[in-house]
């Protein structure tokens, strides 16, 4: 099994500590990042993004707890080993380029070599290949101050890999760029990833950039607050069948990164109840629902919450709608238990009994909801693809393939309108029954 490349346990890092300004700007951090992963640290300014991936640069020693790089403690390195450290094994760029105004391009990016005793030819030979691979091999001459914004991060790009290093960090490399050239660093980076099979370690406060991610830490007040694998690449990082499973709430992420787990599970179910509803009724639907949610209010709450007219503080909905909707909130939270309790499971004697009575319950509450009539072998099928998506075996758009496929082929020979409906509800099941956080 793959060992991690860099392994932090409890990690803190202290500012002026023992000192009356004492300030603890990282908080109980663990995690471990494999070697070729595209890791994003996100979320707002002054959450400790910055600080982490600094400590893991060799420049923050810990206050408190275990930070290991390739097994080993790089704080307890002599100097000249920890700078060999962070010449050869660390590349970095700045959000401010950081390049010599007086020096020229290829200079610039040849610099490194120089503390690495490499001779002048070897230098600018392996510096204008890298300035020719990133689109900027024609300005070597020139200073960066002829250079563009965009320019000058990809002469920063190249002279962060003129060492070769094995871990590149990267610190808001777009912060001070437009759009063009955002996607352009943004696209030089994640070739150095895919293709020269680079660990990226990326600070970002931007939300288009998470889908170059493998997986995305978010921190606030400098806390890992959850962490999010991303669907779209495949993981590097061991995971055993069954452990994640992607849900509407990474989609609901990528929108509000700032919201908490709780207010994504909100917004997933205000969304299938709502349909032509005012901002004003969705805002205060969204926060009687939240109550209700939470158990801080009961159906019969909940239901004179959606009647009650505007100016009173209600949603101003119809009773007849406001019962139904209710209705559906009530199932849905009832069902997100029993996909809770399934997932929750454990090693012992009779669990399989158990949790195939957990799926054939939710098979049946699916068939309830849309008033289908299965036939026995249908009914099994319905509850292997039910049992296959709440363990994450299959995603969203294989249990619908399942659900139209033929009953001999392990499907429900169901209509494609049916399948479609039946999928998008069990998705808002799941959504409150599932923890977007996949760390033990």
């Amino acid at each position: 099994m793959a060992k991690p490349l860099i392994v932090a346990r409890d990690l803190s890092i202290i500012y002026n500590q023992g000192k009356q300004n004492e300030f603890k700007a990282l908080s109980g951090v663990s995690t471990d990042i494999f070697e070729g992963e595209y890791i994003i640290l996100f979320g707002p300014s002054g959450c400790g993004k910055s600080t982490l991936m600094y400590s893991i640069q060799g420049s923050l020693p810990p206050g408190e707890g275990t930070l290991l790089i390739r097994g080993d403690d790089v704080y307890a390195y002599p100097p000249a080993d920890r700078v060999y450290f962070q010449r050869h094994v660390m590349g970095i760029i700045f959000q401010q380029f950081n390049l010599i105004p007086s020096l020229s391009v290829l200079d610039n990016v040849a610099l490194p070599m120089i503390f690495c005793d490499e001779d002048k030819a070897t230098r600018n030979r392996r510096s204008q290949t890298l300035l020719d691979r990133f689109g900027v091999g024609q300005v070597s001459h020139k200073i960066p101050a002829m250079l563009s914004g965009g320019q000058q991060q990809r002469v920063s790009v190249s002279r962060s890999m003129v060492n070769d290093p094995k871990i590149l960090l990267a610190d808001e490399p777009t912060g001070n760029l437009d759009s063009v050239s955002t996607q352009q660093v943004m696209d030089k980076i994640d070739e150095i990833n895919t293709f020269d099979r680079r660990t990226i370690i990326m600070v970002s406060h931007n939300a288009a950039h998470l889908s170059y991610a493998h997986r995305v830490y978010y921190l606030k007040d400098g806390k890992v607050v959850r962490e999010v694998v991303n669907p779209q690449r495949k993981q590097i990082k061991p995971v055993k069948e069954g452990e994640t499973i992607v849900t509407e709430l990474e989609q609901l992420a990528r929108l509000f990164p700032y919201d908490s787990i709780e207010t994504l599970r909100v917004k997933s179910l205000v969304n299938y109840l709502t349909q032509d509803f005012t901002f004003d009724q969705i805002v205060r639907l969204e926060r009687s629902t939240g109550f209700f949610i939470q158990g801080k209010m009961d159906r019969d709450a909940y239901i004179k919450s959606l009647i009650l007219p505007l100016e009173k503080g209600g949603v101003q909905v119809e009773e007849k709608e406001a019962r139904r909707m209710a209705s559906i909130a009530t199932k849905m939270i009832d069902n997100s238990d029993d996909i809770r309790r399934y997932r929750a499971r454990k090693d012992n004697a009779g669990i399989f009994f158990s949790q195939h009575k957990l799926a054939e319950r939710l098979s049946e509450h699916l068939a309830e909801v849309y008033r289908i009539k299965l036939s026995k072998e249908q009914r099994e099928n319905m509850t292997e693809v039910v049992a296959d998506r709440v363990t994450g075996v299959i995603d969203e758009d294989e249990m619908n393939e399942r659900m139209m496929q033929g009953i001999r082929a392990g499907g429900l020979a169901l209509s494609e309108r049916e399948a479609d409906d039946l999928s998008r509800y069990f998705e808002k099941v799941i959504a409150q029954g599932v923890d977007v956080s996949y760390k033990n």
